[in-house]
């Protein structure tokens, strides 16, 4: 798909769908293919999400492949956040490419094997993805590479980050690719390839889609499906991608599938039909296939990031109750896939089982909230003029986060880490593309823990051993989260929601097996993390406290073992029995575990400030039993943030309203009473993580 006034090209993809145009990087990839000596390249293609960034890389791999070279696909999003699960991604992807050669049981040997006459072509999709990877993936990966035969393509929203445009010996092999919308006669040339039987409506098409290609394939299909519906009606519903415009091109048979899809990254038609507890036939599979807003990967079938954005927030507004219980039926049916699935197949379904359950993760809105859903494009790693802007963040963040004689430190790292470590900071832009957030989180090996150990010593002997600092760089699998700083000024968004939204990008990097470790001071911090699983110890020292605030080592460790059950005690705790998942860290004030039956007795002297004293010492700022009333009222009523308004209503008519009646209770809920006590133990779980 591309933006040229030469003659066009008139090619298909693979899963049978045409593709027109981008015939000027369709010919540089020719150039590099017709060159005598290959030598190593990079392309970056860049663009706003439906510009048709994955298939042009479908489009250049399939080129590739005709071409004689070995051509694998990558996806930024399952590539891992360590150097050792990139390469082991790397190393899989390969040997199902060389399948059946000499190069099989070797696959990375591939690397070392490129000449002229055996090239090599690397597609990494959502390269955005890599963010705390990408000075690994140019000092290290790239640089091993051979100087000919390579051929690397990456795809990505925002343009390559300066240190590719600086690098003293890769900026030479750097070809930028920014794709623009269609041209006029790219437009005619897709309308008139698609077989249109209203052509009369091509013109209005071409008008009111701006040539933006996902727009035009969307608007391609609604005229066709729509051709007896009159003109105005069907400009109207089109004029923008919406959810209804989306379902109603999807034949009703194929709506059950399309929900499937909404939740997970990518199915295929066996996991699709195992969802659906029903067959999902080929003919509807291929069905699917052909819709202009399903692409095909090497997973199976996946929604266009824009689709998805739509039908998700459509479907959530609809049948919140329905998507919740299809989540958890969804996560029921990875958790032993997970369990038996190879290293790098393994953190693929980490990431999926991630993405189901990060709307339950956060329900402790003082430190971060994402209860509203944020119109940003995904985190982006830092560009070089950002510096400035970031500095005044850091000020900002300075100002209540830490005690004047320990801010020093920050300015200097800031600086350094911008300069050796880009991808370690990721941030969040406004509409006109200045940083309102940054987060900064540091991968840590016998390298970056030299940096680190300068600016903050007591942090890092908290935290680590000192083997762990001394780890070789492609085997470091341990993230320090140092920051996460936000605008207070933002427009319709408050500090805390901008601080959700960065935080559920980070956490999902953790899908991999890593492990993430920081030294917080924050109480709304402390509880927020220790309410996803963060487990919290005592520092041996007290110079890293802030004030009257006692600073704790947090650490989230999702390296082996229990990261199925952690994700299910998040989505689902129901089915995590009565006493709560250690995970969850449920432990009161004075370290002994809340279990259901403890707070049923507490909540039933709500009334009794007296019988509460008992309790109050294990909620940590509460001294007696008065205030631990008031504090439980203000969680019920909703004067604190920590639980949802639907527990607070279960909560509130089961133990103040109609304490004692569960009938009337149930009612005032417009509950059955089964129904009622149902939700209302996952209530007393969700309450107990907030005390």
């Amino acid at each position: 798909m591309g933006n040229s006034s030469e003659v066009q090209s008139d090619r298909h993809y693979d899963r049978g769908k045409r593709f027109v145009g981008r015939v000027k990087e369709l010919m540089i990839l020719d150039r590099w293919f017709d060159h005598p000596e290959a030598p190593l390249t990079i392309f970056s293609i860049t663009g706003m999400g439906g510009i048709g960034k994955s298939s042009l890389l479908s489009e250049m791999l399939s080129v590739s492949r005709n071409r004689g070279a070995t051509s694998i696909w990558m996806d930024g999003r399952s590539c891992g956040s360590t150097p050792s699960v990139f390469l082991e991604y790397l190393s899989s992807t390969l040997g199902l490419e060389t399948l059946g050669s000499e190069s099989h049981l070797r696959p990375l040997s591939s690397l070392s094997e490129t000449s002229v006459h055996k090239r090599l072509v690397i597609a990494v999709d959502n390269y955005e993805e890599l963010a705390l990877l990408e000075s690994w993936f140019m000092e290290v990966f790239v640089n091993k590479l051979s100087s000919s035969g390579v051929l690397i393509i990456l795809a990505s929203r925002s343009e390559p980050a300066a240190a590719w445009r600086t690098h003293p010996r890769l900026r030479q092999h750097l070809v930028q690719m920014p794709l623009q919308h269609f041209t006029n006669e790219e437009v005619s040339e897709f309308i008139a390839g698609a077989g249109l039987v209203n052509i009369s409506m091509a013109g209005t098409i071409a008008r009111m889609t701006d040539g933006h290609p996902f727009g035009l394939a969307l608007a391609v299909e609604a005229a066709d499906h729509r051709r007896n519906i009159p003109l105005a009606e069907w400009a109207e519903l089109s004029y923008m991608i919406s959810a209804r415009l989306l379902l109603e091109l999807t034949l009703p048979s194929l709506h059950p599938m399309i929900e499937v899809l909404t939740l997970l990254e990518t199915a295929n038609q066996e996991l699709l039909s195992s969802v659906l507890q029903t067959e999902v036939t080929l003919g509807e599979y291929l069905a699917l296939k052909r819709m202009s807003f399903i692409r095909s990967d090497p997973d199976g079938l996946a929604l266009h990031d824009l689709a998805r954005v739509h039908l998700l927030r459509d479907f959530r507004q609809r049948e919140p109750q329905r998507l919740q219980a299809m989540r958890v039926r969804i996560a029921g049916l990875l958790l032993p896939l997970h369990a038996q699935a190879g290293p790098h197949e393994q953190r693929q379904i980490a990431r999926r089982m991630l993405l189901l359950c990060q709307e339950s993760m956060l329900q402790h809105r003082q430190y971060a909230d994402v209860s509203t859903e944020a119109l940003f494009s995904p985190l982006e790693v830092m560009r070089e003029g950002d510096l400035p802007l970031l500095h005044s963040l850091l000020e900002e963040w300075c100002e209540y986060s830490v005690e004047p004689w320990q801010a020093g430190p920050y300015r200097p790292f800031l600086d350094e880490l911008a300069q050796r470590y880009p991808e370690g900071i990721v941030l969040m832009r406004d509409q006109n593309g200045e940083p309102i957030a940054m987060f900064i989180t540091v991968l840590v090996h016998r390298e970056s823990s030299e940096m680190l150990l300068r600016y903050f010593p007591a942090e890092m002997e908290e935290c680590f051993s000192q083997q762990e600092l001394a780890c070789d760089p492609d085997q470091t699998d341990t993230h320090f989260a140092v920051l996460a700083a936000a605008r207070d000024n933002v427009p319709g968004y408050r500090r805390e929601e901008l601080v959700g939204y960065m935080a559920l990008d980070r956490l999902s990097l953790l899908g991999d097996g890593a492990r993430v470790m920081l030294v917080a001071t924050n109480p709304n911090l402390k509880l927020f993390l220790q309410s996803i699983g963060f487990r919290m110890r005592r520092t041996r020292t007290r110079i890293c406290d802030r004030y009257e605030d006692q600073a704790d080592v947090m650490d989230l460790d999702l390296r082996n073992g229990l990261f199925g059950e952690w994700v299910m005690s998040l989505l689902d705790p129901d089915k995590q029995g009565s006493r709560l998942p250690y995970e969850a860290t449920s432990e009161g004030a004075d370290g002994v575990p809340w279990t259901e039956s403890d707070l049923r007795k507490m909540l039933a002297h709500l009334h009794s400030p007296g019988e509460l004293h008992t309790y109050a010492a294990r909620v940590s700022g509460v001294r007696d039993g008065i205030q631990l009333q008031m504090h439980v009222l203000d969680l019920l009523e909703g004067r604190a943030h920590g639980i949802s308004q639907q527990d607070q209503m279960l909560l509130y008519a089961a133990y103040w309203t109609h304490a004692g009646n569960p009938t009337a209770a149930a009612q005032a809920c417009s509950m059955s009473r089964a129904t009622f006590y149902r939700h209302l133990r996952t209530a007393l779980i969700r309450l107990a993580r907030v005390l």
